[in-house]
């Protein structure tokens, strides 16, 4: 998955982008959740990075099951 794929995905699971500040890096928030997406490097994201947004996705409430499945799909 991209960088561009996950903010997309992000977007459309009303996160909203916090405002920009002295970082490269990208912030979305939904209610307590806040997950930060790289802006620089390589444009896939790694396993690691992957499995940290997902748990942080998981403990805000998302099914986790569901998230993978549609994350293949982006």
């Amino acid at each position: 998955m991209t960088r561009m794929d996950l903010e997309k995905w992000l977007i459309r699971n009303n996160f909203t982008q916090a405002p920009a500040g002295k970082t490269s890096h990208r912030q979305f928030i939904l209610g307590a959740c806040k997950v930060t997406v790289p802006g620089h490097g390589p444009k896939d994201l790694t396993k690691k990075h992957l499995g940290m947004i997902l748990r942080a996705l998981e403990s805000a409430g998302f099914d986790r099951a569901k998230v993978r499945r549609e994350w293949e799909h982006a």
